[in-house]
């Protein structure tokens, strides 16, 4: 028997789906809730904005260490970052010889391949918030795995650069802090 009779007199008046009605309704809740940030906040639909790393960077040596290795006399890092690449030249001092080293990265988690103490080295760097984590294999002298794990990352104020690294070997592991600080460009 139908639900509705209409008198003699009248219009039928038709109702509307019972499944109809929910998925109208679902579907303005959900257009609200997806509106719902871009009201609130704006911004909260961006991404966060990447660190950069650009600069000259100087040693701080009573702040760094280097898990019972050496402590150079001097490091100097030049970075040059325009995201996604991440080129860094070092020039480090230790017991009054220099040396130098060049490493490309790409910060979006594509490999490169560099030379790390002349042996060829494979890493991917990514983001993991503002800090930048840079993941290298390659073996050593002896040709053992070494696997090295930087963590870099920059004070709020964007003048320090602490590099945190964990290095494992076949040998043991190892962790180091590296404290830079940025320089003034020259005028």
């Amino acid at each position: 028997m139908p639900d509705f009779v209409p008198a003699a007199h009248s219009t039928p008046i038709s109702r509307p789906h019972p499944l109809r009605t929910l998925l109208l309704g679902l579907a303005a809740l959900l257009s609200f809730c997806l509106a719902l940030p871009c009201v609130a906040s704006p911004q909260a639909a961006l991404p966060p904005p990447k660190t950069d790393f650009s600069g000259r960077w100087r040693m701080v040596k009573d702040q760094s260490d280097f898990g019972g290795f050496t402590v150079p006399d001097a490091v100097i890092r030049v970075v040059e970052h325009r995201d996604p690449t991440l080129n860094v030249h070092t020039i480090q001092t230790t017991a009054g010889k220099t040396t130098t080293a060049d490493v490309s990265y790409f910060t979006d988690g594509s490999q490169t391949n560099n030379v790390i103490n002349g042996h060829p080295a494979t890493s991917k760097a990514f983001w993991d918030g503002p800090a930048l984590v840079i993941r290298t294999t390659m073996k050593d002298a002896k040709n053992e795995d070494v696997v090295i794990e930087d963590r870099w990352e920059l004070s709020a104020d964007g003048q320090t650069l602490v590099t945190t690294s964990h290095i494992e070997t076949e040998k043991g592991q190892v962790d180091m802090k590296l404290v830079c600080v940025k320089e003034k460009p020259a005028s």
